[in-house]
């Protein structure tokens, strides 16, 4: 990659563009999964006002990196760009296999969201499967729509073995699987089928995780955490009764499948407090994953989601409990890939204790294992930020300690009497700077600014206190 890099960019410093195509071009003639080289070939289209073919380039960029942060500008740019000359070589590239594709819904009681669900699916798939166990109007509304074929199931509290009934009724070559109150962005239509089509051809058989949109009380959440979409006839099912996962006759701690994110958006409106029930839908899967961990008492995931169910309800005992399981576990299953779900569940307990020495160690052991995932660091900052503030407030009790100690102290070595005089007010005007209390720690300031040990020092924070205060002014006045 670094002797392509480097001739690349030979290339377009002497405005080679098509030399640099070529070269681009034959290396994702070899590596079409390649996110990076789509991005690059994008580049060099645009470096040519070649807006069309730039746009169908980034597109399958974004596709196969969908967390992508070049994105918005990218676009951005595209928007400003002529659309230049149609470009086959750039559509021969692009071609992939036709597949065929069910979505598969699995439902019970969704007569209010299957119908949107539905809808946002007709051009994207050549069928869809209904898997229900529902009492309510569900199926008499799903069946007035095109491309619905209805499996009725008896539920058994368990989601795995519905998901498993259904994928014998799937003829297509993929799957997606869709929750009824899941809506698919209509820009993603298209990128369904194309999805399919690039992964077809892996030996290794592939598992693709969309993307979740999940709306929480106004808020998006972005989840990239759930395999949605594969192929059907090579030998992946669900396992588990809730929180199911996908794996293959092996299990799901193999290394036989490849992972991997897709941009195939779908807006989730499961998770808002009003559709969550509050409790009632935490217990019954509470209930379900106390089942499996007795069933499969070594598997460290179902600790993991008993211990996160258990803090929904406000157990943090049990949480505790089983988060440490989980971790247990987890440290002896090389193939585990929530640990840093178990880490950031064991911080957020060890924070609402204030036991901020615990909170710094579940973070260093994040670190550790995953030195690149970002919430690790931020985590670390925030325990330093709370451990900063336990520290100012003992250094004012002690501040405080000293002024009200010295009238009665009466010992063979004398006090400085200057902290009296000065030096634990200024002392404590610096810790109120600290903490953003700049009227206070102003006055105090001023207070002792001809303080001739400490004169210059507090004429410049004095100056400081006011440019800030300056700096805000405009800020909130622009």
């Amino acid at each position: 990659m670094d002797q392509l890099q480097d001739k690349l960019s030979s290339f377009l410093t002497d405005k080679q563009f098509a030399l640099a195509e070529t070269e681009l071009k034959q290396a994702l003639a070899k590596n079409p999964l390649d996110a990076q080289l789509w991005v690059m070939l994008g580049e060099t289209l645009l470096l040519q006002n070649q807006g069309q073919a730039a746009k169908r380039v980034f597109d399958r960029a974004w596709l196969l990196d969908p967390q992508a942060q070049w994105a918005a500008h990218i676009y951005k740019r595209l928007d400003e760009l002529a659309a230049g000359e149609p470009r086959e070589d750039i559509e021969d590239l692009l071609e992939v296999p036709k597949v065929t594709l069910t979505a598969a819904i699995l439902s019970q009681n969704e007569a209010s969201n299957i119908a949107k669900c539905i809808l946002a699916l007709q051009g994207a798939v050549d069928e869809i499967l209904l898997v229900d166990s529902s009492t309510d109007e569900t199926r008499l509304i799903a069946a007035q729509y095109p491309k619905v074929k209805i499996i009725p199931i008896t539920w058994n509290d368990d989601f795995a073995a519905a998901r498993n009934t259904g994928l014998e009724h799937v003829k297509t070559d993929w799957v997606i699987w869709v929750d009824a109150d899941d809506v698919l962005l209509s820009e993603d239509i298209a990128s369904l089928r194309e999805a399919a089509g690039v992964f077809h051809h892996l030996d290794v058989v592939p598992a693709l995780h969309v993307w979740h949109l999940n709306q929480v009380s106004g808020t998006i959440h972005h989840d990239f955490s759930q395999v949605r979409m594969f192929p059907v006839r090579r030998g992946l099912r669900f396992y588990g009764r809730v929180h199911e996962q996908v794996g293959t006759d092996k299990g799901i701690f193999h290394n036989d499948m490849y992972r991997r994110a897709v941009k195939i958006r779908l807006y989730h409106f499961g998770y808002e407090p009003s559709v969550m029930q509050s409790r009632a839908k935490f217990e019954r899967n509470l209930r379900l994953l106390k089942h499996m961990t007795l069933e499969e008492p070594e598997n460290p995931g179902h600790w993991l989601y008993y211990g996160r169910e258990s803090l929904g309800i406000g157990e943090e005992n049990q949480a505790y409990a089983a988060l440490l399981e989980a971790e247990r576990l987890g440290l002896q299953t090389p193939m585990f890939g929530r640990m840093p779900d178990v880490y950031k569940f064991l911080y957020q307990i060890m924070m609402v204790r204030m036991n901020f020495t615990e909170a710094e160690a579940y973070c260093h052991k994040l670190i550790a294992s995953h030195p690149d995932f970002p919430d690790a660091h931020y985590m670390l900052a925030q325990v330093r930020v709370k451990q900063a503030d336990a520290l100012l407030r003992l250094a004012e009790i002690g501040y405080k300690k000293s002024l009200s100690s010295l009238p009665y102290y009466r010992g063979s070595v004398s006090a400085d009497y200057q902290l009296g005089e000065w030096k634990v007010e200024v002392a404590l005007g610096e810790l109120a700077m600290r903490s953003g209390k700049l009227s206070r720690a102003k006055s105090i300031f001023v207070k002792h600014s001809q303080q001739k040990d400490v004169s210059e020092r507090l004429k410049a924070k004095i100056t400081a206190i006011e440019n800030e205060r300056q700096r805000l002014n405009e800020s909130m006045s622009s």
